[in-house]
């Protein structure tokens, strides 16, 4: 296959400007999507886009078969992958007016296909159109698209993560969950840059989070929802929920932040099983409950941060016992089934400013 093409560099990559059809598009592109049965920090087989909408594609596709004289002028961004797959031909023009692009034609080898980087609803919508509506005549609709020859994988995924979190327009739980796969194989400073001002704690706290939700025992299996859209009935709490209410817990001024990864979240879990010890129903129906919500996991960390570990590690136990202990005295005020049921006073507490009430009122509870 044979596109014409104007060739341009950016910051030391190439990329080809040029117009493919519908089933050229259709034939020789492909999408990887996030799969909840590969692990997030597989950067060799896991995919990176979001689970599909039908309902998004499908009205993509409704209009283009409905329209008469379709209009879809943004660009499809694909990736060649030529340290995987070896570069494309391209056959320049004698005579080129600018030194900044040359024009001519770039030789797609047969076979060849190219990822997905940006296009993946309209790519499905233009299938929809075609192969479901019996709209044949969209095959040889016109798609601008730009193909960037020697991207990898992993600039791959930091190119989807830019574009779509930055818009707003993927889950932030995906978002995060890429920032994962993509932290083992980027620079430190680049990953701040990602997350943006005030948000570094998110690196570790979403490092935490999988891992938290990895474990086969404890009180959050199955509680934290992951970022795919299979069913997910035992799920209370979003991932991006729970990342942010690891926030105190990631501050270098707490004692607890000092611990690796697996210390921390089996500090955790003790934690945690101490509170399930306090008001043991609250965790039998988590959905009739606040605790492991928003509000209760939020103010629960501030708890757990600010009181309970520095009084355990005083003490020298941190153990659910010991956290058993700390809290019971909190649980005819605050830590009882009343305070945390769906419709209780737990309910009242929102935002920020909530969370800090409600943890304020547990560590006046439980201090000596």
């Amino acid at each position: 296959m044979k596109l014409a093409a104007m060739k341009f560099s950016q910051s030391g990559h190439t990329l080809y400007l040029t117009v493919m059809t519908a089933e050229q598009i259709l034939s020789s592109c492909f999408t990887t999507e996030w799969d909840p049965a590969v692990g997030w920090d597989d950067l060799i087989n896991q995919g990176y886009q979001r689970q599909p909408v039908a309902k998004h594609s499908n009205a993509i596709g409704d209009f283009l078969a409905r329209d008469p004289t379709p209009f879809m002028p943004t660009s499809a961004l694909l990736s060649a992958r030529k340290s995987e797959y070896g570069s494309l031909g391209f056959v320049r023009l004698p005579s080129t007016p600018s030194t900044l692009v040359e024009f001519g034609e770039v030789e797609i080898p047969a076979g060849r296909q190219f990822f997905i980087v940006d296009y993946q609803h309209r790519w499905r919508g233009i299938r929809h159109a075609i192969e479901e509506l019996g709209a044949t005549h969209l095959s040889e609709f016109t798609i601008p698209a730009i193909i960037v020859e020697d991207m990898d994988r992993v600039e791959e995924i930091l190119q989807f993560y830019l574009i779509n979190s930055k818009q707003k327009r993927i889950d932030t739980d995906l978002a995060l969950a890429l920032l994962q796969t993509l932290a083992p194989q980027t620079d430190e400073r680049e990953m701040f840059n990602l997350v943006g001002p005030g948000n570094r704690f998110r690196i570790r706290a979403t490092r935490l989070t999988f891992a938290l939700a990895a474990r086969k025992s404890g009180v959050w299996v199955a509680r934290i929802g992951q970022p795919h859209d299979l069913p997910q009935p035992e799920a209370v709490i979003s991932l991006k929920s729970f990342v942010d209410s690891l926030s105190p817990l990631m501050s270098r001024w707490n004692p607890c932040s000092k611990l690796d990864d697996n210390a921390l979240i089996d500090a955790l879990l003790d934690f945690w099983e101490g509170v399930r010890r306090v008001i043991p129903n609250a965790f039998q129906n988590p959905r009739n409950y606040q605790i492991q919500r928003t509000v209760g996991t939020f103010a629960l960390h501030i708890v757990f941060a600010r009181a309970v570990y520095p009084r355990c590690v005083g003490t020298g136990d941190t153990s659910a016992a010991a956290v058993e202990s700390i809290l019971k005295s909190a649980h005819q005020k605050c830590l009882n089934e009343s305070f945390w049921s769906t419709g209780g006073e737990a309910t009242i507490y929102v935002g920020s400013s909530g969370y800090r009430e409600v943890a304020k009122m547990i560590i006046q509870a439980i201090s000596p």
